[in-house]
């Protein structure tokens, strides 16, 4: 970029020459000096003439009091130190009481206090069948039983207290036994009792082979039942009892078994007569 550079006004061109041909002396520098005088009378008259259009101020008067656009805002300066606290102020008026606070939670229990005075007692002066037959007055203290509850004089009138009935006693001692009663009448005759005809019988022996099993049977004589029954091993390590059941009628007592290893077990079965 290039800047243009002002050209001087003629009276400091001439006042210029005039000062160099007035150091070099000689009749040239009689005739600038005149000159040059000429140029400054009549640059002083352009001054005065422009001075006029510009509202009689100068160039650099008008230059002042020109200004351009505000710039932007410069950044905020770091925070100054804290000044010094001041003095304590007037002490402010009391304030308005506040709403009464929820209730606390139930403090401790109090210790027992001072035992107190023996009261009036109450006299018990009568029973009678209704409240309408109590006395008109009496004297506080007064108490009547009244068909169980209790009435008491508490000086104006009767009020029932209740009814009159204290807790449950202990149980009492047993009491001694009593004299023996009279004999009584005999009794009706009794359905025969017991059994008859007891008799024990077996099976025939019943032969097992290794890991087999198998049923045997004992039958009572006629006209007797099986009243129970079971089995018996010729080697009980060599046998699994399975099951020990009376016959479907009554006829007699069935068992049966698994064998480890040969063996051999017989049922029995008691038997009595059939009532």
């Amino acid at each position: 970029m290039f800047r243009r550079i002002p050209h001087p006004s003629p009276a400091l061109a001439l006042a210029g020459a005039a000062l160099f041909v007035g150091l070099s002396g000689g009749a040239l520098a009689a005739g600038i000096v005149p000159l040059a005088r000429h140029a400054q009378t009549a640059d002083s008259a352009g001054v005065a003439r422009n001075a006029r259009h510009l509202g009689g101020k100068t160039a650099a008067e008008i230059a002042a009091t020109m200004r351009g656009p505000r710039g932007s805002q410069g950044a905020a300066g770091p925070a100054g130190p804290g000044g010094a606290i001041g003095p304590a102020g007037p002490k402010g008026d009391t304030g308005s009481t506040g709403a009464v606070g929820p209730i606390g939670p139930q403090g401790l229990q109090g210790p027992k206090g001072d035992k107190g005075d023996v009261g009036a007692g109450l006299d018990i002066v009568g029973t009678v069948a209704t409240p309408a037959d109590l006395p008109a007055a009496g004297t506080t203290g007064d108490a009547y039983l009244v068909g169980g509850d209790l009435y008491v004089w508490t000086g104006g009138e009767w009020t029932d207290a209740g009814p009159v009935k204290g807790p449950q006693g202990d149980t009492g001692p047993t009491g001694a036994t009593g004299p023996q009663g009279p004999q009584g009448p005999a009794g009706p005759k009794g359905d025969p009792g017991g059994v008859s005809g007891y008799a024990i019988v077996t099976s025939s022996p019943v032969t097992l082979a290794p890991d087999t099993g198998d049923t045997g049977t004992a039958t009572c004589p006629t006209g007797k039942v099986a009243v129970g029954g079971g089995v018996k091993a010729a080697d009980p390590s060599l046998i699994f009892m399975v099951e020990s059941y009376p016959s479907a009628d009554g006829s007699g007592w069935s068992g049966s078994a698994d064998a480890f290893d040969s063996t051999t077990f017989t049922v029995y079965a008691v038997c009595v007569t059939a009532a």
